[in-house]
């Protein structure tokens, strides 16, 4: 079992518990337990309702030049730790990562 610590747009924190690939990838963890107004286009990667900042990761954070990046760089708030949880994978990788939900604009 693995766990990230997430705070949401409101500012309250949660731990949430999840299997190795258990879903999809993170945007789909966060909508099924904890947050229902993310992931407009499905997880596809191309609306920025998924934008969370990444505060601690075990791992260091690769970023995908191209869709990823242009979808984040237009966002109103982008951050240097910006990603979009559509594209971040529910691995061993991401165990123990504090998030936190920045939103679409």
């Amino acid at each position: 079992m693995y766990t990230v610590y997430v705070k949401d747009t409101i500012g309250d924190v949660y731990v949430l518990e999840f299997k190795r690939f258990e879903y999809r990838n993170l945007m789909e963890l966060l909508v099924n337990r904890l947050h229902d107004e993310i992931g407009d286009c499905k997880g596809r990667g191309l609306c920025g309702t998924c934008h969370i900042r990444v505060h601690l990761s075990n791992t260091p954070m690769q970023f995908f030049e191209g869709l990823e990046n242009n979808i984040l760089k237009n966002q109103l708030e982008y951050y240097p730790n910006s990603r979009l949880a559509c594209q971040i994978l529910l691995d061993e990788h991401i165990d123990a990562m504090q998030i936190e939900i920045i939103g679409g604009d």
